[in-house]
């Protein structure tokens, strides 16, 4: 792999852009791009975080997976006890809605990361900045 000898001088730009942008009021995440730049960015551009312990979905397309993955258990959940229900097992456990609801809450907030991470994504792509890789 060959060594940009610019690749300092651009990160200290950056970095000195980035102080100038946080010192003026501006919240901003000074992070390295997939390729391979110092990039700053506004919160609305940088989507979802991607730091943190565990794997991490990066893309619009891996949240909407996720999102019909929970979604698709749920439907399964309701068909299991609407199962029950129609064998005769009118007793369900209180546990079971507890279930639910948090899994319904997982679903909202996995929603609501598809949709900051496809604004991040849209806004990155008018402004040309490059996806973060962290």
């Amino acid at each position: 792999m060959a060594v940009d000898p610019q690749r300092e001088l651009r990160d200290e730009q950056a970095k000195a852009w980035h102080e100038q942008a946080v010192a003026s009021g501006q919240k901003r995440y000074l992070r390295r791009a997939y390729n391979g730049e110092l990039v700053s960015y506004l919160p609305e551009e940088y989507g979802v975080g991607r730091t943190g312990l565990g794997p991490k979905i990066h893309t619009v397309w891996g949240h909407a997976v996720l999102v019909a993955a929970e979604i698709a258990i749920l439907a399964l959940f309701f068909w299991a006890l609407g199962a029950g229900v129609g064998a005769g097992h009118t007793d369900v456990p209180g546990g079971l809605w507890v279930v639910f609801g948090l899994w319904v809450l997982l679903i909202g907030y996995s929603t609501w990361n598809l949709v900051k991470e496809a604004k991040a994504t849209s806004l990155r792509r008018q402004r040309g900045l490059p996806t973060p890789a962290e």
